[in-house]
């Protein structure tokens, strides 16, 4: 293990260290995963440009996913800085990064060469069409929409007839992210067996197909392609949006043989009869009995708001929510009692920063927030002193701009 920098331990991750290296969402937010859950954890920067996090929108992205991190703003593609890189890597657990494919390898990275310094590491290479494939595919630049777009998935948004949408908020990064931390801790654990590191190739369009449910293996089983729904289901009634009579919506999904017989009841339908007949799972749109059913919804939709809509339906078991915005679910009881909502210090000592909680909740080793994002290259000199790196060729690293510390406080961006 390597000498541990300063920070608090905790979580089921305390002990291991996390080297991340991407811009916008997918590399950090498995990073983040890590640091929330103990892992030490070092973002390295570029030390001539700003990460992008942290200027978009009010610099929340940076703010939300980079907190507990250490920032190291080094140049560790040329000169010095490889060698500090390759420091940092010897003392290393996991290596995240996200890149064109093969760019780790062109530039003297191959995963051979990190084991050779590093012969435990577990390398996560997240790109938008993979390391391996067609070449004119490999080397392509991709964000979230992109792998959406070649995933299959996008077309499957928006509304009939309508242009097709990327689903937000950034599906392809955070399944990215997830699936990056998740295989690497897999890895470290087999690595308790194997005493040798793995390498994960990491594509999100891969990603988009493989989260598609039952859709892809129906269409190339039985050739039945996917048709755009919109904000209804076009297999069953009363599963979609709808309006209560406040013109607040709301989603209900009716769907199981458990809930065909309640909604039913409470709608004065016959569960039993010839249109609603016993054992129903579902009531199939496009039949008398949907329009039945939808008629006698739309009727009792007139005379409620959609809280009281909400509460009789889940009252009577029928899966439904009204559709929350940040200002209900600040004060809803639900989220009030989980605490959804938190602060943290950031690391100027003095503001506050409104954000969500460490996700999901573990009892015996949980997850916590014990500092704000960093600041660009706020950690250089304790992450290169920890690493036995001279002050001299510290100063050098900083004198040929190879390294660099930006104070970086504002939550306004720009």
């Amino acid at each position: 293990m390597p000498a541990r920098l300063s920070q608090p331990e905790f979580g089921l991750l305390n002990g291991y260290r996390v080297v991340m290296i991407g811009l916008s969402v997918a590399a950090p937010f498995a990073g983040e995963l890590f640091a929330e859950h103990g892992a030490e954890v070092i973002w390295i920067e570029n030390p001539k440009a700003i990460d992008s996090s942290r200027v978009a929108r009010r610099s929340g992205a940076w703010q939300q996913d980079r907190r507990n991190m250490r920032s190291l703003s080094l140049d560790y593609v040329h000169g010095a800085g490889r060698e500090v890189f390759a420091r940092l890597i010897e003392t290393a657990d996991v290596l995240v990064e996200a890149s064109v494919g093969g760019r780790f390898a062109k530039i003297g990275y191959s995963d051979q060469t990190l084991w050779e310094l590093n012969p435990g590491l577990v390398i996560a290479h997240i790109s938008g069409f993979g390391q391996t494939g067609d070449p004119s595919y490999v080397s392509r630049a991709s964000y979230d929409p992109i792998a959406q777009a070649f995933g299959c998935v996008m077309r499957m948004n928006g509304l009939p007839g309508q242009p097709s949408a990327p689903a937000m908020p950034f599906p392809a990064d955070y399944a990215a992210g997830m699936f990056a931390f998740g295989m690497a801790n897999a890895a470290l654990l087999k690595r308790q067996q194997t005493g040798r590191g793995e390498s994960l190739d990491i594509a999100q369009f891969e990603l988009m197909m493989r989260l598609q449910a039952n859709y892809p293996t129906d269409y190339y089983r039985y050739g039945l392609d996917y048709t755009k729904e919109g904000n209804r289901s076009r297999i069953c009634a009363l599963y979609g949006t709808y309006t209560a009579a406040d013109g607040e919506e709301l989603y209900v999904l009716v769907l199981g043989a458990g809930v065909v017989p309640k909604v039913l009841a409470l709608l004065d339908l016959d569960y039993g009869s010839e249109l609603f007949p016993t054992g129903s799972t579902f009531v199939p749109v496009d039949t008398v009995a949907a329009q039945v059913l939808e008629a006698s919804f739309a009727e009792f939709l007139s005379v409620h708001t959609a809280a009281e809509v909400e509460e009789i339906l889940a009252g009577a078991g029928i899966p439904c929510s009204r559709l929350m915005d940040y200002e209900a679910a600040r004060t809803h009881p639900q989220y009030v009692a989980r605490q959804v909502i938190t602060e943290w210090l950031a690391t100027d000592g003095q503001t506050r920063i409104p954000g969500v909680k460490v996700v999901p909740e573990v009892a015996g080793y949980p997850g916590q927030v014990w500092r704000g994002a960093p600041t660009v290259g706020m950690d250089n000199d304790e992450i290169l002193a920890d690493l036995g790196i001279s002050a001299q060729l510290r100063d050098e690293l900083y004198a040929a701009g190879q390294l660099t510390r930006r104070e970086y406080f504002e939550t306004t961006g720009g």
